[in-house]
């Protein structure tokens, strides 16, 4: 009984880590590893132009142009390439997929709606698996490690190294993890460039030198007799209620006396 309850806790714990996460997976092209996504929200196969251009793979002009937006950090993209991509996912799943060619940030190859229609695929959002048959074989496609998405995105090449940035929605999971997070912050250094004081804040400043010193005195200022403070009360609810009414002839004389003092 103890052995079956630790085997469901590793279970229940491994489909933790997908809830989040769509479904992303490596495959080969070429000989060389690449990453994928499966997203069945998507309406088109996907394939990274710096993909094809590397692996020198033949391209055909798109029938129907069309623009996209949520692929990538710019502006609009036009899509007026296709190419064949043939890839392999592990040792029995081989196939071609032809894909648009857009230079997204995603992924290298992302499968959308087609593949899993062509596939008749079925998903298991419990588990985030792709099961299909391919060549009377019943295939079942696994998700990566959450931990290692983030390795050889595109962009980084194939040299084994991790990125070090993490994008907002990372951050604030981790952070709601309680886990240990430490933020390294870049601030821009400021022009160390004096700008000239206008001859009119000259005589301002020499009237009242006492109250703009050069040097200020470190800490808080000492206690005095009087201490202006508001206690609060833990745990009370903030005081929400209507503002005072006035009627029209009040409230065009109060309007009145503010732009007067405002002038």
């Amino acid at each position: 009984m103890l052995i079956i309850r630790r085997v469901l806790h590793v279970e229940v714990s491994l489909d933790n880590e997908q809830r989040e996460n769509i479904f992303h997976t490596r495959c080969t092209i070429n000989g060389k590893v690449c990453s994928v996504i499966i997203d069945g929200g998507s309406c088109t196969n996907v394939a990274l132009t710096t993909l094809v251009d590397k692996l020198k793979l033949p391209t055909t002009k798109h029938p129907q142009p069309y623009k996209l937006q949520w692929l990538n950090q710019g502006n609009d993209l036009k899509v007026t390439k296709r190419a064949l991509i043939s890839f392999s996912i592990g040792k029995n799943y081989r196939d071609q997929v032809l894909c648009d060619v857009i230079p997204m940030d995603a992924c290298h190859l992302l499968l959308g709606r087609p593949w899993q229609y062509d596939m008749n695929a079925v998903r298991d959002g419990h588990k985030n698996t792709y099961s299909f048959r391919k060549e009377q074989k019943c295939i079942t496609l696994l998700p990566l490690n959450p931990s290692l998405i983030h390795r050889n995105q595109p962009g980084e090449g194939n040299t084994g190294k991790e990125s070090l940035f993490l994008n907002e929605t990372r951050v604030e999971r981790a952070i709601s993890k309680q886990k240990n997070v430490f933020a390294l912050l870049m601030v821009e250094k400021k022009s160390e460039i004096e700008r000239p004081i206008h001859p009119k804040k000259h005589r301002l400043l020499k009237d009242f030198a006492d109250v703009f010193p050069e040097d200020l005195p470190p800490g808080l200022p000492p206690i005095r007799g009087i201490e202006h403070q508001i206690d609060l009360i833990p745990g009370a609810p903030l005081p929400n209620k209507p503002a005072c009414r006035c009627n029209p002839k009040e409230t065009k004389e109060l309007q009145r006396q503010v732009d007067e003092l405002i002038d």
